[in-house]
């Protein structure tokens, strides 16, 4: 059996792949979702003005400023108070800075690092500078989370991201200076990294290929509701600090998942690990209540030169050099074509050998920039949403839920109409939801109030871009061969994080609220070219993970499996499902599927 046959024979949702997706899937969602939509309300821009001088009035002390350009003065100015000399006014139109400090006025009674380092008026970008080192963190740690996953381990990994991110996490709750505020965010971020991307990649090699889309999806979905439960949260404790302990306190599950969780099987089998793969494989049937075959996985040992077979290890020159046993079928030995450049070999891949060859490297290229655009717009309307008129938790909640229908939709349009299409049309539909946002006034001509027309349009844009940026997530993993899959898959997420370090300095440029059309404009143009360029992906829909270099390469050149004859069936067990478990040596040959 090769490892797709191997989780057939268990069960696709076994007890064991049920009870752990549940456990991952909660784990690699909600604890990061709240963590990177926590700035939402950490970072958030609150009313302010200045102190009143003493002795003076704020109306005699402040001048009033239009806050919703209609030409009625109506709120105090921010950044300016009237000059006063001598305890008197210099007279009724010379405006200095504030000398005495800044009041703030938040409406829900909140409490945010903008109020307590007054990060305001010439320390205004410092807050756009902190959520931007959070991202920078999670850049960083998309490189070394998914670099270090693919040496040493996803199970590593992905605790010890999860212990990480409690210490800091807490650690963040306590400082009291702004330095060491972005240095604990940094870490928290980077973290992050290692919990998501590791555990997503953890859930999509626990299943075969013909349930790897809902798996993917459902996990998405668990996103979207970890993002609307962060708005009740945020809403009943109403202080960054008391909201980070608290986000921060369940990633201590990580010491009871070190006993639950099992190695991914099939980084195992690509690093050499065969006899723990077995072991793996095995817990896993007795977990499931199956008998166990006497050995799962036929291997190629090309360190050794011999062949693992259930029989034991037998020297490579006693068969074929071209097969190597899968299973038994009408009590003969059937054999899987094993070319030579899919062998398994001590040589270490890395990002970098994802351009060695020409469709590779396109497609690397290709979703790195999809990626960024997906991520730099889905953040950006992330925190645009408190800039909406009405309640900002209320706003904050619809847009985090408007996502659990999105991740449900496409798991219903990757498999009716395939990855690439149905990414290229959410992105074409995020930039238009921006665009339109962006270019709708707050009232019509005759007065009608448009607030409602623009949560809308902004929903419809978060709508869409959640729904490309779960596709992006499972077909990355497609993408990218098993090889090099968590560094390709750290690399997209660096591009991602690019984006979403950028998205703050964007919306920035609405500092004044008079200028939305700015950032949602830049957002919606680079989604409606992200949805063109996409176009020149690979379909991986009913295909195999690609297992190699060669098998990335030639993504998208064969057949799609379900599309493909079955002539014969190989060993079957009690999970097995239908007669997905075998294929015959041409069948493999022409799909460019790695037997293992």
């Amino acid at each position: 059996m090769d490892i797709d046959e191997a989780y057939h024979y268990l069960g696709n949702w076994g007890r064991y792949q049920t009870f752990s997706y549940i456990l991952l899937t909660i784990t690699c969602t909600w604890l990061p979702a709240w963590q990177i939509m926590s700035m939402v309300f950490t970072a958030d821009r609150t009313p302010f003005h200045c102190k009143a001088s003493p002795g003076f009035h704020l109306n005699e002390s402040i001048p009033l400023r239009d806050s919703d350009d209609d030409g009625i003065l109506d709120s105090y100015a921010g950044c300016s108070m009237y000059a006063i000399e001598n305890g008197s006014l210099v007279d009724g139109n010379t405006t200095t800075e504030c000398t005495n400090g800044y009041e703030f006025t938040p409406e829900f009674g909140e409490n945010t690092i903008v109020m307590e380092f007054d990060l305001v008026c010439d320390r205004s970008l410092l807050s756009q500078t902190a959520q931007s080192v959070f991202f920078g963190g999670v850049l960083v740690g998309a490189i070394v989370n998914g670099q270090l996953s693919d040496l040493i381990g996803r199970k590593l990994v992905f605790l010890g991201a999860l212990s990480m991110e409690a210490i800091f996490g807490i650690a963040l709750s306590f400082v009291q200076t702004y330095q060491w505020f972005v240095v604990c965010w940094f870490c928290v971020g980077m973290f992050e990294q290692g919990i998501n991307l590791t555990g997503f990649v953890m859930v999509m090699e626990m299943f075969p290929v013909d349930t790897r889309t809902v798996a993917g999806c459902m996990n998405n979905v668990s996103w979207g509701v970890g993002v609307a439960l962060l708005a009740p949260i945020a809403y009943w404790l109403r202080d960054w600090r008391y909201m980070q302990f608290v986000i921060s306190l369940p990633c201590f599950l990580s010491i009871i998942l070190f006993w639950l969780l099992m190695e991914s099987v099939r980084w195992l089998v690509q690093n050499g690990k065969y006899d723990k793969a077995e072991k793996v494989l095995k817990r896993i049937a007795k977990f499931n209540n199956i008998q166990p075959p006497d050995r799962f996985l036929a291997i190629e040992d090309h360190r050794n030169h011999e062949i693992i077979t259930s029989d034991g290890r037998v020297p490579a020159n006693q068969v074929s050099t071209e097969r190597v046993i899968t299973g038994e079928a009408d009590g003969e030995i059937t054999f899987a074509t094993f070319a030579d450049d899919k062998a398994i070999s001590e040589h270490k891949t890395t990002f970098l050998d994802l351009f060695k060859t020409p469709n590779l490297c396109k497609n690397s290229v290709v979703m790195f920039y999809a990626w960024l655009v997906n991520s730099m717009v889905y953040y950006g309307l992330s925190l645009y949403s408190s800039s909406l008129a009405g309640n900002k938790y209320l706003n904050f909640f619809l847009i985090g839920l408007v996502e659990i229908p999105a991740y449900i939709v496409i798991a219903f349009t990757m498999i009716w109409w395939g990855r690439r299409p149905s990414m290229s049309v959410f992105l074409l539909g995020a930039g238009i939801g921006c665009i339109v946002t962006a270019l709708m006034p707050k009232k019509t001509a005759d007065g009608t109030d448009l607030h409602a027309a623009i949560v809308t349009a902004a929903m419809l844009g978060k709508f869409c871009i959640t729904s490309s940026f779960g596709i992006a997530f499972v077909y990355g993993t497609e993408i990218f061969p098993t090889v090099v899959r968590n560094a390709g898959f750290g690399i997209a997420s660096l591009w991602g994080r690019v984006g979403s370090m950028v998205a703050p300095f964007i919306l920035y440029l609405d500092q004044d609220g008079k200028s939305k059309y700015i950032p949602l404009s830049i957002f919606g143009v680079l989604s409606l070219v992200a949805g063109l360029v996409t176009l020149l992906l690979p379909e991986t829909m009913d295909r195999d993970l690609p297992e190699t270099l060669e098998d990335g390469e030639n993504l998208g050149k064969a057949k799609p499996l379900l599309h493909q004859s079955r002539e014969h069936v190989h060993l079957n067990g009690p999970g097995t499902v239908g007669t997905n478990a075998g294929f015959t040596d041409e069948t493999r040959r022409n799909s460019g599927e790695t037997k293992i």
